[in-house]
């Protein structure tokens, strides 16, 4: 099972698709540096002891699912991966609001939006940050 974090597909007013926007800043531009909050978010989540503590009650679970054959092995597992989905988007929702973890815009983006908050200018990447399972 693989976890997908990304973009639902959406467009700003101008037409640009939101997805291109994600890519842009995820690997940076000539203009944009990179600011890959997807991947920040992933690997804050992994670090941290709520992450250690659902692993070990995954671990446990499976062990238990082993010793007694209780449970559904693909169940446990797709528990596991939505909560780190949602967790991870959590995150990355959470860097965006506070706005100071991502390298800061230009003086000239700064003057355009009116404030300095990489990554949010209508709320579109917000609302749409999204994670999915691949379950092959």
């Amino acid at each position: 099972m693989e976890i997908h974090l990304g973009v639902k597909p959406a467009t700003y007013e101008d037409g640009t698709k939101l997805s291109d926007v994600m890519r842009w800043n995820t690997y940076g531009t000539e203009t944009i540096p990179p600011r890959p909050v997807l991947r920040i978010a992933a690997e804050k989540l992994i670090d941290s002891k709520k992450f250690k503590k659902r692993m070990k009650a995954y671990l446990h679970d499976v062990m238990i699912y082993s010793l007694y054959n209780q449970g559904d092995l693909k169940e446990i597992e797709h528990k596991l991966f939505t909560a780190i989905g949602q967790q991870s988007i959590a995150e990355a929702k959470r860097i965006i609001q506070a706005g100071v973890e991502l390298q800061y815009n230009a003086p000239s983006t700064v003057k355009k939006k009116g404030f300095d908050k990489p990554l949010f200018e209508t709320g579109l990447m917000i609302e749409n940050l999204a994670y999915e399972l691949n379950e092959e």
